[in-house]
């Protein structure tokens, strides 16, 4: 990975199920400050009268939306990276060999090991292997990951399905 940025290469593109694991993670802060935010902001309501109450209120205020916009931030990293994976095995779908792309599917958008993916699929490891590798060595495929990265560009507004 490069500047939070995947390439097209098997470790990179393994990462996907870390990816959704994140942007779970990154929800449940995101909630988990609001809910923070609102009991402080509650409790400040009950201590109108002090002298500092406005000015905690307004650096708690700060501190949420820096926070909220950091994990926001990276939830929109995450599922830029998530589209360009999984964008790339769907463009590629009329460029590789059926068992190429049901070996993709397991191994990196299900998660699935190579031993798993081999039992699902009826292959042996090796075989497995050798399908994952040549989507990656394929020419055609690296284009249709570049197409993906042009698509997931300028907030999507280019895409076209």
């Amino acid at each position: 990975m490069l500047n939070n940025r995947i390439e097209f290469c098997k470790k990179d593109f393994q990462m996907y199920k870390d990816f959704q694991k994140n942007i779970d993670i990154c929800n449940q802060r995101v909630a988990e400050l609001k809910n923070k935010y609102i009991s402080v902001e509650s409790i400040q309501g009950n201590k109108k009268g002090t002298q500092y109450a406005s000015l905690i209120e307004k650096m708690q205020q700060d501190m949420y939306t820096r926070s909220k916009e950091a994990l926001e931030v990276a939830i929109i990293d995450n599922l830029q990276n998530m589209f360009i994976i999984s964008r790339t095995i769907d463009l590629c779908v009329d460029v590789i060999d059926s068992n190429v792309h049901t070996a993709i599917c397991l191994t990196v958008l299900d998660g699935d090991t190579q031993d798993c993916a081999a039992s699902t699929m009826k292959y042996s490891r090796p075989q497995i292997a050798k399908f994952v590798n040549s989507f990656f060595n394929n020419p055609k495929c690296h284009e249709m990951y570049k197409l993906a990265i042009r698509q997931s560009e300028n907030d999507f507004r280019d895409f076209i399905a």
